[in-house]
């Protein structure tokens, strides 16, 4: 079916130099081939078996036309397939299909990418990142030392050139992501928007490649590769497709011998705190009927990694014993919606219980504990210990399992002016206001009952903060907020109707994942 090397050879060589050919699947993914024997670098590097340069199609491979993907819904033995189109998810494996999808048939066009495109491209998101990126999250420092937060260095760019494809395309969507943002027009450059969703494109074709390997789909690099999509969907708005990323990465994880057994590897620890971050602050903002993994966050609170959740990091700022009692909540939200659920009583003692450790925190002894800036970590302690309160009772109200009380709803509207007037101070530093997306949400939500001021407060601050941080995540959150303010309702869950996550982080650090790929 294919040539022998020498015959190919003696081909190219007849032919000159201007007729190399490309291998059979460099052509297939749009890539420029080094036309190497007998086998392309290109394959070798990807780890796939080069199917050569001979004249006729090699019929192991199931051919698409070069400028075209066809994505259909289908099982097949011994494979793992990750699909992510209109929120759903296809995870198979050995004869199993873990998560089915909706049926559907769609084409998207992907152009031809040459090689010296792709290079300018990775250039130019260098040296994006490192003057505009980099930039901003300096301030970070001020809170401590930020082990996530470096430029990017010449190591670096050469480590981009050999990384998976849905790496390096994926962080160009981020990349393009953040410019569409902080540009902040109301119509974003159409050249910008187009190329971010040929990167995206490019990204969930290579992960589909990956995942259909055996030896190569529960690697640490794929693990980051479906985080670094979730970040740039969810960046550039498309937060309807959040929940899909997270199932697929759990269930990767579960296949890998579970989260202990992950958490093992040193290169995960940046990829596990995003991911266990974006499951616990998603869960706040959806449905109580439709949370995510909350017996499984429940359950290993005793045994987590304390350097998950404790360090300084781009993802959020929330105290570790806050962010265990947010656990808590979503974890009786759930369970309340069950079908044989205990008694109101049971449910209404844990309640309160939770409530009472947040009143409790002191985020004076946070700020002590802390070698720089106290004043600062007092200020994010007082932040999110009112939102935290915040998110309790009125989450919890929504259910019905702590009573609307007038001492319960003067607790409130006292937590809501206090956080009002700490966010105006909050919003104003460059090392925190990127980490109270979440607070003003809660803020949003609580500033239904009547303040118009507070709802104009959370709707300025969120608009300028999308340009501020270069992220579409605040201006989702002021248009879910702005429904539910004309909606007439005034409950937790009638805001969140479905799944939501507002979180600031916008690329997850894979700076450990190098040796893997050179």
């Amino acid at each position: 079916m294919d040539e022998s090397p020498k015959s190919a050879k003696q081909h190219t060589q007849n032919k000159g130099p201007q007729s190399k050919r490309h291998c059979w699947e460099c052509r297939r993914r749009c890539l420029v081939c080094d036309s190497e024997l007998p086998e392309c670098k290109r394959c070798r590097t990807s780890g796939i078996r080069c199917p050569g340069y001979g004249e006729v199609k090699p019929t192991r491979l199931k051919w698409v036309t070069p400028g075209r993907v066809l994505s259909r819904d289908q099982k097949q033995k011994k494979s793992l397939v990750y699909q992510n189109q209109d929120g759903n998810a296809d995870i198979i494996t050995g004869n199993t299909s873990i998560t089915v999808s909706k049926k559907y048939d769609i084409y998207t066009p992907i152009p031809r990418f040459e090689m010296h495109e792709e290079v300018h491209a990775i250039l130019q998101g260098y040296e994006y990142f490192n003057s505009c990126i980099y930039k901003d999250l300096v301030p970070l420092h001020e809170l401590g030392y930020n082990p996530y937060v470096y430029p990017l260095s010449e190591k670096h760019l050469q480590a981009a050139v050999w990384c998976p494809d849905y790496l390096k395309y994926g962080m160009l969507c981020m990349i393009l992501s953040h410019r569409i943002n902080q540009i902040g027009i109301a119509i974003p450059p159409k050249e910008t928007v187009e190329k971010f969703y040929l990167y995206w494109g490019l990204a969930v074709r290579s992960l589909n490649e990956y995942l259909g390997m055996e030896d190569k789909r529960l690697g640490d690099t794929v693990i980051a590769g479906i985080l670094t999509l979730l970040l740039a969907d969810i960046q550039q708005g498309s937060s309807l497709n959040w929940r899909c990323h997270l199932d697929a990465i759990y269930r990767l994880i579960m296949l890998r011998g579970g989260f202990y057994k992950v958490a093992e590897s040193k290169s995960m620890e940046p990829l596990l705190l995003c991911f266990w971050s974006v499951a616990v602050m998603g869960n706040t903002t959806c449905p109580a009927s439709d949370l995510f993994m909350t017996t499984f966050q429940r359950e290993t609170l005793k045994f987590l990694p304390q350097q998950y959740i404790t360090t300084v990091s781009p993802i959020q700022l929330c105290p570790v014993s806050l962010f265990v009692e947010l656990i808590k909540i979503n974890h009786l939200r759930m369970r309340v919606t069950r079908p044989n659920a205990a008694g109101t009583e049971a449910f209404q003692k844990g309640s309160f219980e939770i409530l009472e450790r947040i009143n409790c925190f002191s985020p004076h002894r946070l700020a002590q504990s802390k070698s720089s800036n106290q004043e600062y970590w007092t200020l994010v302690g007082l932040v999110y210990q009112a939102a935290a309160a915040l998110y309790c009772i009125l989450s919890l109200q929504s259910l019905s399992i702590i009573p609307e009380t007038p001492a319960l709803r003067v607790q409130c509207a006292t937590h809501g002016r206090l956080m009002q007037t700490l966010l105006v101070e909050a919003l104003a530093s460059k090392s925190l206001k990127r980490f109270m997306i979440w607070p003003l949400v809660v803020l949003g939500v609580e500033a239904v009952h009547g303040d118009a001021l507070m709802r104009e407060f959370v709707a300025k601050e969120l608009s300028e903060l999308s340009q501020s941080v270069g992220s579409y995540v605040p201006l989702t959150a002021k248009r879910v907020l702005g429904e539910f303010w004309a909606s007439g309702k005034t409950r937790w869950d009638a805001c969140f109707d479905r799944p939501y996550v507002f979180t600031g982080q916008i690329a997850v650090d894979t700076s450990g994942l190098m040796p893997l790929y050179k």
